[in-house]
């Protein structure tokens, strides 16, 4: 029992430590080669076109008449079919 308890701290040592020598880059530090105004202005573009694709999708469902039109709101999955069992709904397993 001991030794278990010995060797869970142990573990959790190791893991503070690897943790901590990660830290964070030192201020204006590249990562990755990009500069913090890089991936900033990726970051940007990228929430841009997810807002854009919600709005698309917001838009389509404000305007189905019916459950047939509001499925085909669903944004594609990356296979190019609709996203299947994701949800919450009355087919949800």
């Amino acid at each position: 029992m001991k030794k278990a308890l010995y060797l869970a701290l142990a573990l959790m040592g190791t893991t503070t430590a690897a943790i901590a020598q990660q830290g964070t880059p030192p201020a204006g530090g590249d990562r990755g080669g990009q500069s913090f105004e890089q991936r900033k202005a990726q970051m940007l573009k990228r929430m841009e076109e997810r807002m854009q694709a919600m709005q698309k999708t917001h838009d389509c469902l404000a305007q189905a008449q019916d459950e047939k039109a509001a499925r085909a709101c669903r944004p594609k999955g990356r296979n190019g079919g609709h996203m299947e069992g994701g949800g919450m709904g009355p087919g949800a397993h």
